[in-house]
């Protein structure tokens, strides 16, 4: 059920919880060296960020007691459900809040949560689960195996209608002999079954009694879950207020609350940041990278680094020229992907050539970039017929190579990128023109990926950590309507070229449990996308949390959302410089 969206793009790793060596043809079908002047001024920026966290932070000083603390972030969540909220900010927020049977570390280890442990049959079909006893959500009812009954059950429900089943849909039977055994068999070997199922937020059977309209509006503004802090109010465009829930079945958070405070952009939340008005800024709310310069050197304040699950990316509709794959390729060779990681993220991001993050045991080590190269772009398009018309514009049978390219609106730094591209695009023929929308004019049933104009938008997209390629690519995931399930939205109107092929590879790669042989096949479906660049893979985002000095316990992490240990913040007396120590 589980699944992410990042404030400023659409949907990520689509998991209802809720993720070979290039062939290197003549044409430029796979992915090409780095620009070694581009990728050493990046390298030389890196050097000179802070390093990873490698445990919490541990500031010296007696522990306040009875502390609020303060989280700031650019924007706020839409939704709050823990299965249909669709940004990185909810999830930062209900990790604090939900529990599922198992939970990620900082250090990317699956951890008991309300399962305190699991046993694996040997053929990979059936999961027997010893469940926490003692449990109960915020409203007071005790945590049940019938609870994830419930979720299984709603999984099934087109009533509901959630975004992915992805993993789900292998749940071929739920068991629940007694009250500390949950049996869960699945239809099929599925590798990433525990990353995203298992991992899933539990809500109360109960949420449902009034029904599931009910369940989609109650829950959406005031989620009920089992975790140590409890949604007390929400006031729109001022804060989203956690309290310490009591009752919590882990050790008893150390703050007494938290405000989730939402600014109107970067520049006003590193203000508060500097002024002592927000305490944190992370996640989804994390410091962006042409601003981290600009906090590392405020006083009082700590900024980290760490890598994301997340990959920028511009997709490219199934549409017209863009069925075409050296048509796609064409357009990769003249989007200057190492020139905007320098020029406007100022180095804090790392040039994409496939889906899989740098921080993934999945990652090639073999594939690159291709490098920005406008004449064989335009060498591409000349060989697939598209000549320059009197206007310089590229035509074909009297049709023009026109393209729409949409971003979020109101957002500086997605607009510096888009025009970026643009500019090399018209300059090889192909006419784009940037448009803007709110999130919810781009992604709703009227958006630009139903139109039947040629299309690409700007937006990120994030995997799981433990990767499940099907969501994105797999023709099951194609929807049959604008507002239906499935995240290959590119193929709306025609599928891929390769869909088989990719069909395949993303089947095997999620039912295969030999981590080795995994290995193999996401390496051969990152090649595959990197030949047939069904979307335009710009960078993988870094992230660069802040905290000020006094902060403890503050965790951030490539795996994990921005609550997951909040329980063990708090603020310490003094304002020495807070340092990350080493932990488990």
């Amino acid at each position: 059920m589980r699944r992410f969206r990042p404030t400023t793009g659409r949907i990520g790793s689509g998991v209802w919880l809720n993720r070979r060596q290039a062939l290197l043809l003549a044409a430029g079908a796979g992915a090409t060296a780095w620009s070694p002047w581009w990728r050493g001024r990046a390298r030389a920026r890196q050097e000179q960020l802070p390093g990873e966290p490698t445990g919490p932070t541990a500031p010296p000083g007696a522990q306040r007691e009875g502390e609020h603390l303060v989280v700031g972030a650019p924007r706020e969540p839409g939704s709050l459900h823990p299965w249909l909220a669709s940004t990185i900010a909810a999830y930062d927020l209900l990790d604090g809040v939900m529990d599922g049977l198992f939970r990620y570390s900082a250090a990317g280890k699956l951890q008991p949560a309300l399962a305190e442990s699991v046993a694996i049959s040997d053929d990979g079909l059936t999961y027997t689960f010893a469940l926490r006893q003692g449990v109960h959500y915020h409203n007071g009812e005790p945590f049940r195996g019938e609870d994830f009954v419930t979720a299984w059950e709603l999984a099934q429900d087109r009533a509901f209608d959630a975004l992915s089943t992805v993993g789900w849909q292998k749940v071929a039977n739920v068991d629940v002999p007694d009250a500390a055994t949950l049996v869960v068999t699945t239809s099929d070997p599925y590798a990433p079954f525990l990353s995203t199922v298992a991992t899933t937020y539990l809500c109360p059977k109960a949420a449902l009694a009034e029904g599931v309209e009910s369940f989609r509006e109650v829950y959406g503004r005031a989620p009920i879950g089992t975790g140590p802090f409890r949604i007390a109010a929400w006031e729109p465009g001022e804060a989203i207020a956690l309290e310490r829930w009591d009752g919590y079945w882990g050790t008893t958070a150390r703050l007494a609350s938290i405000d989730y405070r939402p600014y109107a952009g970067s520049a006003e939340l590193v203000a508060a940041l500097a002024a002592g008005e927000v305490d944190i800024a992370g996640g989804a709310g994390a410091i962006p990278p042409d601003r981290a310069d600009e906090v590392a050197a405020l006083p009082g304040v700590t900024l980290f680094q760490h890598g994301t699950m997340n990959w920028q990316h511009v997709d490219l509709k199934q549409m017209a020229f863009l069925r075409e794959t050296p048509v796609r390729q064409a357009l990769d060779f003249a989007t200057p992907r190492d020139a905007i990681v320098a020029d406007l993220l100022a180095g804090g991001a790392t040039a994409a050539f496939a889906d899989q993050s740098p921080a993934s045991w999945a990652f090639s080590q073999t594939l690159r970039p291709r490098a920005f190269d406008p004449a064989q772009a335009a060498s591409l398009l000349d060989q697939t017929g598209l000549a320059a018309g009197e206007d310089g514009v590229r035509t074909r049978d009297g049709k023009r190579f026109e393209i729409d390219l949409w971003g979020v609106e109101g957002d500086d730094q997605v607009r510096a990128i888009l025009d970026r591209i643009a500019a090399e695009w018209n300059a090889i023929g192909v006419s784009t023109l940037v448009q803007t929308a709110p999130p919810d004019a781009l992604w709703g049933p009227l958006g630009y990926q139903f139109s039947d104009r040629m299309t690409g938008c700007l937006y990120t997209w994030t995997n799981a950590n433990d990767p499940d390629d099907l969501f994105y690519w797999h023709s099951s995931q194609i929807p049959t309507s604008p507002d239906g399930s499935g995240g290959n939205l590119p193929a709306f109107f025609y599928p891929y070229a390769f869909q088989e092929e990719i069909d395949g590879l993303t089947v095997d790669a999620a039912s295969t449990l030999d981590l080795e042989e995994r290995k193999a096949l996401y390496e051969q479906i990152q090649s595959l996308l990197a030949r047939e660049v069904p979307v335009l893979f710009l960078y993988w985002e870094r992230a660069f949390p802040a905290a000020l000095d006094d902060v403890g316990g503050f965790w951030p992490s490539a795996w994990t959302p921005l609550l997951w240990n909040a329980a063990d913040w708090y603020l310490a007396d003094g304002s020495i410089a807070a340092t990350p120590v080493t932990g488990e």
